[in-house]
């Protein structure tokens, strides 16, 4: 479980974020929503401890900050929205999931080969493990790099729009798969997302954020029971025509 306490970060004298509490909950899907310039990527930042913050992040219960670099490595992995196409196979991109595991310089122990084989075979990549991600398409380059999270073995996995600058048949691959992983091994999953139907499709809670403040927290249902589906997204209630 991961948990915001009051969260906020400042610059220059500007909340970037603030007073942000939340809870993201093992086995289920908390869809990160809002504008671009909500916080949304700052307060995953926040929760890897790359930033300085004003509150409290607690990891399965104990303060982030105070967990040794190699051990939230264990238990919190990021995806970020920016990926690198580098030139590796999806093998061996997959592989580096297991740096929090080894010493530097160490060879891939028994136990590294087989989670990252694990993580080949869940992302449905077996055929393209020795691959190199530059022939790959986007959302084939997109699912190895998710091999790399988790080969990771992370229980909590922080997201940002794991579908930017993909089609639409990726986009519902690359979510159906971070769905089934996510029911299948009990992982919590934060995800920055854009598109409301997918959250809808996919997400289990929603948080939205608006000028850096936590403006809704809780499940999808009472999500779209709000008026904040109509308000922030422009989603048409069926049979809220005034006129009709």
């Amino acid at each position: 479980m991961l948990e915001f306490k009051s969260v906020g970060y400042r610059v220059c004298g500007t909340d970037i974020i603030s007073d942000i509490t939340l809870t993201v909950k093992a086995g289920r899907i908390t869809a990160l929503l809002g504008k671009n310039g909500s916080g949304k990527t700052t307060l995953l930042r926040a929760a890897t401890c790359e930033i300085p913050y004003s509150g409290r992040i607690l990891l399965d219960g104990r303060p982030s900050e105070t967990i040794p670099p190699r051990e939230r490595a264990k238990r919190l992995g990021l995806l970020p929205q920016m990926l690198p196409t580098v030139p590796l196979s999806v093998r061996e991109l997959a592989e580096l999931g297991r740096t929090p595991y080894r010493t530097l310089l160490s060879r891939p122990s028994a136990a590294d080969r087989a989670a990252t084989e694990r993580a080949i075979s869940a992302c449905g990549l077996e055929s393209l493990a020795d691959g190199e991600l530059t022939t790959l398409s986007g959302g084939e380059r997109q699912r190895a790099f998710l091999a790399m999270l988790l080969a990771q073995e992370v229980t909590m996995m922080l997201l940002d729009e794991p579908t930017a600058y993909l089609d639409a048949d990726a986009r519902k691959s690359v979510l159906a798969l971070l769905d089934s992983l996510v029911r299948a091994e009990g992982k919590g999953a934060l995800i920055v997302l854009h598109d409301l139907n997918d959250a809808i499709r996919h997400a289990d809670d929603v948080a939205l954020l608006e000028g850096g403040r936590l403006i809704f927290s809780g499940s999808v249902a009472d999500f779209l029971d709000s008026r904040l589906p109509e308000e922030h997204f422009g989603l048409c209630r069926l049979g809220s025509d005034e006129n009709g």
